[in-house]
This record gives structure tokens, C-alpha cells and sequence, in this order.
């Protein structure tokens, strides 16, 4: 009993310990890019102009943002767009990517809560801002970096595996807590879909809705993998699997319901990507000039070795 109470108590510590071991600098420098191109995506792809033209009453007091004296014109909005697009450029350029990270940040923070009707962030920027949010003490990581290893660079991507499985797994608690085993064993999941609006047709959900057992095996897989979210992305094997899990179960929300979670898979595949595979799998999406400086010493022994033997 005194050596399980011993484990137990040394538990915060180990996790604390393996929370800020070191880690790749490659693996947070893809990381970054990664998020700040999702954020360049979601800035670039949405006329936030339209904020402007709201009634005032959905754009005043507003939960976040209630510190804003008016409506925002729109001259304002797109400039708060185009300093985060700004920002996501630093950070590609690598000239001062930690102050574009936390341009683009700020900016689509604003934004979206503008944009989400009094303050309320739409369900498709809420992950990725969130995630993100610890990367914003971190700092990223020079080309010059990219195969050091040290706890500045080892806890950012942890943190952010951390956050993403918090947020699925407090997704599917809720569930618990305002719906109980109703939700995957009653007729709730069955209603959502009879009332649902599809971009396939009604025809497609009023058919799973009224065929037995389907739905609530629907809202049981969901239910399962939210719960589990973190147990999944703990063991690096089964990140890439979790993701690709959670992009089916989107994907079905999009085709019954119409809900756009675009923004979730791009986000999971991003942190899975960066955390669960060597950066150098990833040239396309490291910072500039970040060729690993391991390269650089493998191309230069050719020549080294032609010197000693000339």
C-alpha cells in the first residue's frame, strides 16, 4: 500500500518532468507554421467587412471584446485582417516569427469574436485559438535551431497536445453531464438528425435517423472518442489514427447536419503532424532557411573528406 501511495504521489511530479523535458526545435518551428498558416486561411477567407453592416445592438457590450467604445467601421476590421495576414507572413519569412505569431493571433482573436455575434467565438476558430494559446509564451525556435534540443523548445507542442485533448475530451463531458447515457442510448441523436439541415438533402438524414440503432451508435462513436481524446494523443503511435478519426467523425457532421468543423481537422492534423512525425518529413511547411544544420554537416563531409585525402 505505502509503495502504491509513493507512485501516486510521485505521479504530478514525473508528468510535470516529461511536461518540460527537451524537445526537437524542428517539431515547434513546424508547429508554428503550420498554425499560423490555418490562421493566414481563416483570416484571408472571410469578409470581416460584413461586422460592420450588423445591427449595433449584436456588435455593443460585447463578452470578450466589451472594452470597444462602438461598432468597429470597417476600415478598422480590415485593417486588424490584413495585420494578421502581415503577421502569418513573419512568421513563413522567419524574420520575427514569434511577434507574427502573436500578430496573427491577436488578430483573428478579435475578429472572430466580432464576427461570432456578441462576442461568442464561432465553433470553427474556438480550437485553434485555443491551442495556440500556449505557443504564444514560447519561443520559436531560429533556422539556425532546428535540430537543438532543449526544454524551451520540448514543451510547447506537449502543451498544445495537452490543450487539444482537454478541449475534445471537456466536448464530450459535457455531453455526460446535460444529456447523461440519453444521449447515446435515447432518441436525442435520432431528433438532431430529422431536423437537421444537410447540404446532401433531408433525404439522407431522415434515412439514418429512422434506421434502428444507427444513430445511437453515431453518438456512442463520438461520445468514445472525445472521452478518450487524451489517452489517444498521449502514445504517439495513435495520433495519427486519432486524426484521422476525428476527421471522419466532422466530416459526417458536415454531411447530416451541415456544421462546418473544417477548421478542427485542419487544427488536429496540425498538431498531430508536429508532434508525431520528424519535422524534416515536413520541408514544405518549416520556417525559411531552415535546412537542419545536420544537412549542412552531411553535405560538407564530402568535402572535408576530399581535403584529408588531397
Amino acid at each position: 500500500m505505502r509503495a502504491l501511495f509513493r507512485k501516486l504521489s510521485a505521479l504530478p511530479g514525473r508528468l510535470d518532468a516529461a511536461l518540460v523535458a527537451p524537445g526537437p526545435a524542428d517539431r515547434l518551428g513546424a508547429l508554428c507554421t503550420l498554425l499560423a498558416l490555418l490562421f493566414g486561411l481563416r483570416l484571408a477567407t472571410r469578409d470581416w467587412t460584413l461586422i460592420a453592416q450588423r445591427p449595433p445592438e449584436l456588435t455593443e457590450h460585447l463578452w470578450l471584446l466589451g472594452w470597444l467604445p462602438g461598432p468597429v467601421p470597417g476600415p478598422v476590421l480590415t485593417a486588424l485582417q490584413i495585420a494578421g495576414l502581415a503577421g502569418v507572413a513573419l512568421v513563413l519569412s522567419s524574420r520575427a516569427p514569434r511577434t507574427g505569431f502573436v500578430l496573427a493571433w491577436s488578430a483573428l482573436l478579435v475578429l472572430a469574436g466580432l464576427w461570432g455575434a456578441s462576442g461568442k467565438f464561432t465553433h470553427n476558430d474556438l480550437l485553434a485559438l485555443t491551442v495556440a494559446f500556449p505557443l504564444l509564451f514560447a519561443q520559436v525556435p531560429a533556422p539556425s535551431a532546428l535540430d537543438d534540443h532543449r526544454p524551451a523548445w520540448g514543451w510547447p507542442p506537449r502543451a498544445a497536445l495537452g490543450v487539444l485533448g482537454c478541449v475534445y475530451f471537456l466536448t464530450g463531458a459535457q455531453k455526460v453531464v446535460h444529456g447523461g447515457m440519453d444521449w447515446v442510448l435515447g432518441d436525442s441523436m435520432a431528433w438532431i438528425l430529422r431536423q437537421a439541415a444537410s447540404p446532401l438533402g433531408p433525404g439522407l438524414t431522415h434515412l439514418v435517423a429512422d434506421t434502428p440503432v444507427l444513430p445511437n451508435l453515431l453518438a456512442g462513436g463520438a461520445l468514445a472518442l472525445e472521452l478518450t481524446a487524451p489517452l489517444w494523443l498521449a502514445w504517439p503511435p495513435a495520433r495519427v489514427p486519432f486524426a484521422a478519426a476525428v476527421t471522419i467523425m466532422h466530416t459526417s457532421i458536415w454531411a447530416f447536419l451541415g456544421i462546418d468543423y473544417s477548421a478542427w481537422i485542419l487544427t488536429v492534423w496540425a498538431v498531430v503532424l508536429a508532434t508525431g512525425l520528424p519535422a524534416v518529413l515536413l520541408p514544405g511547411v518549416l520556417p525559411a532557411g531552415g535546412r537542419r544544420r545536420t544537412d549542412r554537416r552531411a553535405a560538407a563531409a564530402p568535402a572535408q573528406a576530399a581535403g584529408v585525402a588531397g
